[in-house]
């Protein structure tokens, strides 16, 4: 465990990851803006935005799914200097979908590879995110 950062600071990083999930959970794409900073980067594998505005363009595409769910998992922080660290996030996201009597569940295994900085104003963000999917699972469901 990397000791370089205080009990607080390692608080507020974790926090991050769990107010991403809440925020695209629930289509609250200005609480999203709060996660990462301005100039902020996302990888996605398949495309890489630059700027809130981008990445909040992107993740409006999920309210083509009946809900999601994403549950993450424990993360790794390092620090690579005071105001900077590097967190791996691990991330079972659930995309719902229907078609007439048919649901299907979406299932994404991901890891977050997420380089945050702390901002004099607003504390820790997110100023880069990298997406690497892992697994895609695909169910029925009642």
């Amino acid at each position: 465990m990397d000791s370089s950062l205080n009990p607080a600071d390692r608080r507020a990083i974790a926090a991050l990851a769990a107010l991403y999930a809440q925020a695209i959970d629930e289509l609250d794409f200005e609480r999203l803006r709060g996660v990462f900073t301005v100039d902020a980067e996302l990888d996605t594998g398949s495309s890489v935005r630059t700027g809130i505005d981008e990445i909040v363009a992107v993740m409006e595409g999920l309210r083509r799914y009946e809900s999601t769910t994403h549950l993450v998992g424990e993360q790794v922080i390092s620090s690579a200097a005071v105001d900077t660290c590097t967190v791996v996030t691990p991330c079972t996201a659930h995309h719902l979908t229907a078609e007439g009597h048919c649901r299907t569940d979406r299932v994404m295994h991901i890891h977050y590879q997420d380089e945050c900085v702390r901002t004099k104003a607003d504390g820790w963000r997110i100023r880069s995110r990298r997406l690497d999917v892992v697994q895609v699972d695909e169910r029925r469901v009642n």
